[in-house]
């Protein structure tokens, strides 16, 4: 059972890339990633909802992360994707500068935030020391607020 243990205590992390900082997210709350394609715009949408997007037959809101955490945004450009997130009951799609890769990481590389870090910031789970980076590692279900997560689904419900 011990070799075992070890197996299931790895944690598979998506790093992805917006305004030159790395962000990850655990693999199993990601669908797939996509490339950035046609996102039709939504009128009277939340500032950070750039409008919805449509995968094989579902219509999901594309959340434009520069704008949830009030980042700059460079030019849009080959290497931008969009990260499809599902957190149980909601779906939505995470438009990033770049995907790099799917990392194998040792649950004590992640050091919990500095407190001034995450007073307001539920969404972060910690952060990952990667050699000479340090990854922030983001809880999905905490990114948006419930409140903002039931105007994804309006916004996903009525296109």
């Amino acid at each position: 059972m011990a070799m075992g243990t070890s197996k299931t205590s790895d944690l598979q992390v998506v790093v992805f890339d917006v305004a030159g900082q790395q962000f990850g997210l655990e693999i199993a709350s990601i669908s797939e990633i996509i490339r950035l394609d046609k996102i039709t715009p939504v009128p009277r949408a939340p500032a950070y909802v750039e409008g919805v997007i449509h995968i094989r037959g579902a219509v999901i809101p594309a959340v434009n992360i520069h704008a949830l955490f009030n980042m700059p945004a460079g030019e849009r450009g080959e290497n931008n994707r969009v990260v499809i997130v599902e957190t149980g009951t909601h779906k939505f799609g995470l438009i990033v500068d770049a995907v790099h890769e799917v990392k194998k990481m040792a649950p004590d590389m992640v050091k919990p935030a500095p407190p001034a870090l995450s007073v307001d910031q539920q969404y972060l789970k910690g952060i990952i020391l990667d050699g000479e980076n340090l990854v922030i590692y983001i809880e999905p279900r905490k990114l948006l607020s419930e409140q903002d997560m039931q105007v994804l689904q309006e916004l996903e419900e009525s296109s």
